[in-house]
């Protein structure tokens, strides 16, 4: 079954386009970071009452935009791109790897594809088992492509920026990219369960626009009621998959603390995964298939 939906994925444009798309996004957050030191020194050289930013600010904002600091070179490895971990937004490759699980089994309810793949292979959790490794096996391929760009800018932001230099250990860099790949991986069987639960495409699709819509609204909602006490909406799937690659949340660059650890982060993402995973195998298993 895992060289059958190799097969279908290899062969279907939808997986290119989703990786063309994802590293597209990459570039595009790459090149912001690498140009945002140059930006923020502009402001912080305009602060002040002309510019309507009190001065106090100035320091911050220079925290902010320092590619020399371990918190900014952390961002810049973080292959979700969604520039620091609990931002409150969801990267591109987020959306692209939960559009690629949704998209590997609601295109086989979809063009009927199913009936004789379960024909063939009678067990549904083995049909399961091999579209979770396939989506597994391309999303490691573009978080490896990922990696890659991430190195591409974060080399760059140093080399532009004078006395810069690497603030963080080889292994701590693997560790963001191992990290990084493992939340890929879980963000993609995330969408393959959607997909599997709601098994119409578009449903599925709008099913995963309003998760990446509602829950950054969730997350400034309980800010604001709670006035930042409340670390509830860090529970959230795609928090969590932001938090767990770069190991810092969005304040982290002006020394705020993550509302929770890696550790907690990954552990809370594998539950999401576990559940809509095993809700879909047990509606596959009972549903019929037309």
């Amino acid at each position: 079954m895992y060289r059958a939906e190799m097969l279908k994925l290899r062969t279907t444009r939808a997986t290119w386009i989703i990786a063309a798309v994802a590293v597209a996004g990459m570039l595009v957050a790459q090149g912001f970071l690498v140009a945002l030191p140059r930006v923020l020194d502009r402001l912080e050289g305009a602060t002040g009452p002309a510019a309507g930013l009190p001065d106090e600010l100035g320091p911050a904002f220079g925290a902010l935009g320092d590619p020399s600091l371990p918190a900014f070179q952390r961002t810049v490895l973080d292959l979700l791109g969604s520039g620091g971990g609990g931002a409150g937004s969801t990267g591109v490759t987020a959306v692209c790897l939960l559009l690629l699980g949704v998209l590997a089994v609601t295109t086989d309810f979809r063009t009927g594809g199913i009936v004789p793949t379960a024909l063939v292979q009678p067990s549904r959790l083995r049909v399961l088992a091999g579209k979770a490794g396939a989506t597994a096996t391309v999303a490691v391929v573009i978080g490896i492509a990922l990696a890659v760009v991430s190195a591409a800018g974060l080399l760059v932001a140093i080399a532009t920026t004078p006395d810069a230099r690497l603030a963080l250990s080889a292994g701590e860099v693997l560790g963001i990219w191992g990290r990084g790949i493992v939340v890929l991986v879980l963000l993609t069987w995330f969408g393959l369960g959607v997909g599997t639960l709601v098994r119409g495409q578009v449903a599925a699709i709008v099913t995963v626009g309003a998760l990446v819509l509602l829950e950054p609204l969730v997350q400034a909602a309980v800010a604001l009621l709670s006035g930042g006490q409340s670390a509830a909406a860090a529970w959230l799937p795609l928090g969590l998959g932001a938090l767990a690659t770069s190991g810092q949340g969005a304040g982290a660059l002006l020394g705020a603390a993550a509302p929770v650890g890696v550790a907690a982060a990954l552990a809370g993402l594998c539950a999401w995964v576990a559940l809509l995973l095993g809700a879909g195998a047990l509606t596959f298993r009972r549903r019929d298939l037309v």
